[in-house]
């Protein structure tokens, strides 16, 4: 597996983490935002950017994050990437058998293009989404990560 999808709970917005594979003590990967009118059709990229590394120490603190937010023993997480990368806030938003979670992603943009890159010297250029995840969904995105910052569990190299 070398793809982890977090849905939002009406399956109309979809955060993909693709071509991941773990590079020396890095993990590295593509980010997707992806977006479709109605359930019938497929998601479609609206933001699309690659070659993000994170230590696999970094990418391993978010999947326990994420972990703890599941079970309930945390209610709020925010991850700042230590390199580039993905950064991702989560509160939880009411209980029951399979409560809600607010999820806020955003991605530095000056990754996307060498333009990007030289408009960025004058400030910080980012894409966000924002979505509503139910804790099954989140778990499964949770699992679906630790596979993929696990080489020995995973079969990466």
């Amino acid at each position: 597996m070398t793809t982890a999808v977090l849905r939002d709970e009406r399956d109309l917005l979809w955060l993909v983490l693709d071509h991941v594979e773990v590079a020396g003590g890095d993990v590295v990967y593509d980010v997707h935002f992806c977006a479709r009118e109605e359930p019938d059709q497929p998601p479609e990229p609206f933001v699309s950017t690659g070659g993000f590394r994170e230590p696999v120490e970094g990418f391993g603190s978010l999947v326990e994050n994420i972990g703890h937010a599941v079970s309930g023993a945390a209610s709020a997480l925010r991850h700042d990437p230590i390199a580039d990368g993905l950064s991702m806030e989560l509160k939880a938003r009411d209980g029951g058998p399979d409560p809600s979670f607010e999820v806020v992603i955003w991605l530095d943009l000056t990754r996307m293009s060498r333009a990007l890159k030289a408009r960025g010297t004058r400030g910080r250029h980012q894409a966000g989404l924002r979505m509503i995840v139910r804790r099954s969904g989140l778990e499964a995105f949770r699992a679906a990560l630790f596979l993929l910052a696990s080489p020995e569990e995973s079969g990466l190299r």
